[in-house]
């Protein structure tokens, strides 16, 4: 049971890391279709650069945690990082819900697919390194 929650925590890090270097990606070869998708305008070369800075820039980051995650997967505080910025926007959504109203559908299962693959992957510790005989 326990390898199989160590997997799950591994394969969260890295599907995670994927889902945020794809959007990366599509920011990169088609910015208007990414803006839109996530309901911004972009007014003007201003908008472009700020969308680029914000977003392009902390998703590149946030995948390179992830996945900087999986490389030293027994440091817990870089998953644990990575899951925690991600709940914090799944939060940030919630008050949202509570502030502006229910947004479109996709917005909702954003939210579920964030708040729930963080708060997973936070509750699975990684599995302690062998203490070396001295």
């Amino acid at each position: 049971m326990k390898d199989s929650l160590q997997l799950l925590r591994k394969l969260l890090l890295i599907g995670n890391g994927l889902v945020f270097l794809g959007f990366a990606v599509s920011t990169t070869l088609d910015i208007e279709f990414t803006a839109a998708f996530y309901a911004f305008t972009l007014n003007g070369v201003g908008g472009h650069n700020e969308f680029r800075a914000v977003f392009k820039g902390f998703w590149v980051g946030l995948s390179l945690t992830f996945f900087q995650s999986v490389r030293h997967y027994r440091v817990a505080v870089l998953g644990d990082m990575a899951f925690m910025m991600v709940l914090l926007q799944s939060l940030g959504r919630l008050y949202s819900f509570a502030a502006d109203g229910i947004p479109e559908a996709r917005f909702v299962a954003f939210f579920i697919l964030e708040f729930t693959t963080s708060l997973v992957g936070l509750l699975i510790r990684p599995k302690q390194a062998p203490l070396s005989a001295s």
